[in-house]
């Protein structure tokens, strides 16, 4: 996996309890509506649709399977909690949670405000958490968010 859009961190390992409450307070940001899959398949819509500008699309491959790699790691934490990894969090995930945006400046500046929202929803779930490994895993992946922001500016910089 390319991890060239990700902090040189390693990820915690994951060692817990069973703790299903806690599992369900990971799945709006595994599958919600502003989630990891949708940023997963935002990136990859993103991607097709910028064939003609190689310097965005590789950014935005990048990114995204940086946030297929944190979608993984949700999802296995889930299962150790004794939760189950749907495809949604307090309803079915749909194509609809997709950004379709067609205009690279208008979509890298949503996918900036994306970004920050993923940490703040970050943040506000570390605040309910009481598993030490399951808090530093979401504090790990909010520092590739960061490292997600800065890439979308420097490409909004370059249009």
């Amino acid at each position: 996996m390319n991890l060239k859009y990700s902090s040189d961190l390693p990820y915690p390992e994951i060692i817990v309890e069973e703790n299903v409450q806690e599992s369900k307070l990971l799945m709006p940001s595994y599958s919600g509506v502003a989630s990891e899959l949708t940023a997963i398949l935002t990136y990859s819509f993103q991607s097709y649709i910028t064939l003609q500008l190689p310097e965005i699309r590789d950014v935005i491959e990048g990114i995204a399977q940086t946030e297929m790699l944190h979608h993984e790691l949700l999802g296995t934490t889930i299962t150790k909690l004794g939760g189950f990894p749907v495809m949604g969090a307090r309803s079915y995930w749909n194509g609809s949670f997709v950004n379709y945006t067609l205009d690279p400046k208008k979509f890298l500046k949503q996918n900036i405000l994306a970004e920050e929202n993923a940490i703040k929803n970050y943040e506000r779930t570390i605040l309910n958490l009481t598993s030490p490994s399951v808090k530093m895993l979401l504090e790990r992946i909010i520092l590739d968010e960061q490292v997600h922001i800065e890439d979308f500016k420097e490409l909004l910089q370059t249009l």
